[in-house]
């Protein structure tokens, strides 16, 4: 992605991760035959040849003035995960994200727009042993509702992605609760598009 201009903002991407994966692990109602029947816009850039999506889990840098926000934070590092392709990665996602101008100091806020596995990842590094953020200035944007949903399920599969990338940023008293339709600036507000997971 280029870089986009909208009004005072500048919006850019840092990509973790791209490739290939079944329509079906998205969609589930996306069967060859039906998503054969939109090659035609999704091909090449969302489809490859063999009708497997293309896919990008990814940051974005919105430049405001007087504000560095990173939405979203994808899989992270050193993190033991369910899905073997996002299982103790080991990528080089910081220095693109320095190579974009965007080192983790320089970063004022952390927007997880919510708490999915894919999108707080890089929230916190591992430091001898230890889960801490990442982003050493930042504050760090959750929904309150999602925070109020995902941090009481310990004892399922969801448990270990909160105790590693969101629970210490909680504790470091680094996390700003909010609701849905939360101000940031005069340039960004949040508005709520819930359906995407069971706390919106």
């Amino acid at each position: 992605m280029k870089p986009v201009e909208i009004g005072r903002i500048r919006v850019e991407n840092v990509v973790e991760w791209y490739g290939p994966t079944r329509p079906t692990w998205v969609l589930p109602d996306a069967a060859p035959e039906a998503v054969e029947r939109h090659r035609d816009w999704l091909a090449p850039h969302f489809m490859d040849a063999r009708g497997r999506f293309l896919m990008s889990i990814h940051s974005f840098i919105l430049r405001a003035p007087g504000l560095t926000v990173l939405v979203d934070t994808c899989v992270g590092n050193d993190k033991p995960r369910q899905n073997p392709g996002w299982h103790m990665l080991q990528t080089d996602f910081l220095d693109r994200l320095a190579a974009a101008g965007c080192p983790p100091e320089s970063v004022d806020l952390v927007l997880c727009t919510h708490l999915h596995v894919d999108h707080v990842g890089w929230n916190t590094r591992l430091d001898n042993g230890r889960w801490v953020p990442t982003f050493p200035r930042a504050r760090y944007l959750f929904a309150r509702t999602e925070w109020e949903h995902w941090s009481k399920l310990d004892g399922d599969e969801y448990g270990p992605i909160i105790a590693d990338s969101v629970r210490p940023i909680v504790e470091a008293g680094r996390a700003d609760l909010v609701e849905g339709n939360h101000r940031i600036s005069e340039e960004l507000t949040l508005e709520p598009t819930p359906g995407h997971t069971p706390a919106t």
